[in-house]
């Protein structure tokens, strides 16, 4: 009897979890311009870590082209213009030039957008 009501338990316990997750959905992470401006502003700082940029320049914004845009410049730049050092994201003098009008255009736009 013990047996028949553990499962009993369980099954119902299984398919609450179930519903909860069909209705709930997975996280999802959305990048959006104020997530950029302050990875940005942390770059010219030179407090960003190498995993932040990463994520930042690894993933593709499918929900506005805009910032997809960014995205790819950023990426970019990388090449060319950044070094690592002890953990962090480091930029030459251009790089951090362009990233700086990067952030610009993109706080105008959102001051625009609000």
């Amino acid at each position: 009897m013990d047996f028949i009501i553990t499962v009993a338990l369980t099954f119902i316990v299984v398919i609450l979890a179930l519903v909860v997750f069909r209705y709930a959905g997975a996280p999802v992470y959305r990048v959006e311009a104020s997530n950029i401006e302050r990875l940005l502003e942390s770059v010219l700082a030179q407090t960003a870590t190498t995993a932040d940029w990463d994520v930042f320049v690894g993933m593709p914004i499918h929900h506005d082209p805009e910032l997809d845009k960014i995205r790819v410049q950023c990426a970019m730049l990388e090449t060319s213009e950044m070094t690592e050092q002890l953990g962090r994201v480091i930029f030459s003098a251009a790089g951090r030039s362009e990233l700086q009008q990067i952030l610009n255009q993109l706080s105008a736009s959102t001051e625009v957008k609000d």
